[in-house]
């Protein structure tokens, strides 16, 4: 369980770096393989919240991870996507549809995991209320033409967010062993 968490931690640190990287350079390839790992990794380490906090009556924490788990691995070739495409994220969603998918599927996780995480109360309430309107801000900001350095700054305290409490996970590990 703990490389679950490791791969959190992992994960969304390339997130915040890669909102760290595009607010100081914009948009560069750097920024897009970032956070294409971030995907690969980050729906692992959710897995991993869940599965520290977890218990058979935490069907909605499931539920949630597991679609937020196969929302990342289904955008995990996104950015790389975008990058390739010249296009950016808006037209490219436009030009290729396909994506809104996961992405929806992504939202829809993340909601629920994070309402999962107030039931639960393994993790401080404030994690709980960050995840969901990180998760909701994140969101909006394309849709409604938000400065997508709300996004960035958002995403920022997501990504610390979700790291503290991988990291408190795996101390709660270390200490029932």
């Amino acid at each position: 369980m703990k490389y679950l968490l490791y791969a959190g931690i992992l994960g969304f640190s390339f997130w915040m770096i890669s909102e760290i990287v595009e607010i100081v350079n914009g948009y560069n390839p750097a920024v897009y393989y970032l956070t294409s790992g971030y995907h690969l990794l980050a729906g692992i380490g959710i897995w991993g919240l869940y599965k520290v906090q977890s218990n058979d009556k935490n069907k909605l924490g499931k539920i949630g991870a597991i679609i937020a788990l196969i929302a990342y691995l289904g955008l995990t070739y996104f950015p790389i996507a975008v990058m390739n495409s010249g296009l950016n994220f808006s037209e490219f969603l436009e030009a290729n549809p396909l994506y809104k998918i996961p992405g929806g599927f992504w939202f829809l996780g993340m909601i629920l995991f994070g309402i999962s995480l107030t039931k639960t109360k393994y993790f401080p309430l404030w994690t709980a209320i960050v995840f969901i309107i990180g998760t909701i801000i994140f969101t909006a900001t394309p849709l409604l033409g938000w400065p997508t350095i709300l996004a960035n700054i958002t995403n920022i305290i997501f990504s610390l967010t979700v790291i503290y409490m991988s990291i408190l996970g795996l101390n709660k590990l270390n200490n029932n062993h």
